[in-house]
């Protein structure tokens, strides 16, 4: 399952921003659009993809994770496919509202909630593990698709992703299921203590099980809710805008491009040491750690204006994304439960979608208005910091679950 989780990040690389953004050039070349167009189809696709991936959670407690993950990774090889065949900017939009839809939301959903079903004690450990595929999807894959453009031509690359993701399916088929239990095994193998459910399932007698109805009357569902789409908003936006800023405080377009290697490169130890910490503190703890190291990373970017401090500002970045997401994914089960957490985490996922899609109009409309991101930046550190407040006021999860059982008669 592991293995599967992270083949489904690595795999997922293509419908991110940093993998299809080798595309964007080549395809405005051929067809003369401008970049407005791409951008506007890129938020048009990522706002639809919101809705689509809270569908895909709920689809996920009903039908289960194999026929979700094949259903999915069928539908986005044929949106890569699509992509390869683009010939107006309707296409176009069609063609990116299936990428996004599938290979950015509702596959990365199916692969991480399913890592999540089969780990409980050491779930930082398995979570971070699957994102060593994301990190080597983040390193290989625009670089790869960068040299099957220079070679074959922009369609055949998107022909060529569709033939590497649909290896998928079959491995679904045949090694994918939902949970431990459904094959009278248990999850980190290890037996605990079980009780029957009204459903007639069993689960650990020590662990929750919140609907997200439930979920959604609670303070903690809110505050982890905040700590999903301020990262997401302001990262993607920093992403968007990133070599641009550098650019303007005096690095050269090499130079500032750069930056996002040294942040893989050490995004990819501190996944791992966040999976670490996060199997031993509580995960609110770990969410405020993300959370001060994105407030740190977003004010060091107002001082970069040599080589030094955009490396320093690079290892910033590399600390908070290894950092929040995986305590994020780590928390809403702890919290809540596995019996719907498809559902939950696709809540969380959706809010997410909807901040990296505006992530990146504050930076451009205060740009535009005063010929500064400096605005911009100190206006976005304002929410991190609450946000990172908010998730250490959160209670642990025995004191959730308490305050369920004294809302039941």
């Amino acid at each position: 399952m592991l293995g599967i989780g992270a083949l489904t990040l690595f795999l997922s690389a293509s419908a991110q921003t940093y993998g299809f953004s080798v595309f964007i050039d080549p395809m405005l070349d051929e067809f003369g659009w401008s970049r407005s167009l791409i951008s506007s189809a890129y938020t048009v696709a990522t706002l639809i993809s919101a809705g689509v991936v809270f569908l895909g959670g709920n689809l996920i407690d009903r039908f289960g994770h194999r026929r979700v993950m094949v259903v999915t990774t069928i539908v986005y090889a044929a949106a890569l496919l699509l992509m390869g065949s683009v010939i107006n900017p309707l296409t176009l939009l069609v063609a990116f509202t299936l990428l996004r839809a599938t290979g950015s939301s509702v596959l990365t959903l199916t692969g991480r909630t399913l890592v999540s079903q089969w780990f409980i004690r050491r779930r930082g450990r398995a979570v971070s593990f699957i994102n060593l595929g994301k990190m080597l999807g983040m390193a290989a894959v625009p670089a790869g698709n960068a040299l099957l453009i220079t070679h074959l031509g922009w369609r055949d690359a998107w022909r060529i992703n569709a033939l590497l993701v649909a290896t998928l399916v079959p491995l679904a088929l045949i090694f994918v299921h939902s949970r431990p239990e459904d094959l009278d095994q248990f999850p980190d193998g290890v037996k605990p203590d079980l009780e029957t459910t009204a459903s007639g399932t069993t689960q650990p007698v020590d662990e929750p099980s919140w609907t997200l109805r439930q979920a959604m009357r609670t303070r903690v569902f809110w505050l982890l809710l905040s700590a999903s789409i301020v990262p997401a908003m302001v990262t993607n936006g920093l992403s968007f805008h990133q070599i641009s800023i550098l650019t303007e405080n005096g690095l050269s377009s090499t130079g500032a491009a750069s930056i996002f290697a040294i942040e893989s490169a050490v995004a990819l130890p501190m996944t791992l040491m966040a999976g670490w910490l996060a199997d031993r503190f509580a995960p609110r703890y770990v969410l405020g750690l993300g959370q001060i190291a994105l407030t740190v990373t977003m004010i060091s970017l107002i001082f970069v204006s040599s080589v030094e401090m955009a490396i320093v500002f690079g290892i910033l970045r590399g600390i908070t994304t290894g950092t929040w997401i995986l305590a994020s994914e780590v928390a809403w089960p702890m919290y809540f439960g596995r019996r719907h957490l498809g559902s939950i985490v696709g809540m969380s996922f959706a809010i997410s979608f909807v901040g990296a899609a505006i992530g990146p109009l504050p930076f451009g409309l205060i740009y535009d208005a005063v010929g500064s991101y400096d605005y911009a930046i100190w206006g976005l550190a304002v929410p991190s910091v609450l946000t990172g407040w908010a998730v250490l006021t959160a209670g642990s999860p025995a004191q959730v679950a308490s305050q369920k059982s004294k809302s039941q008669p």
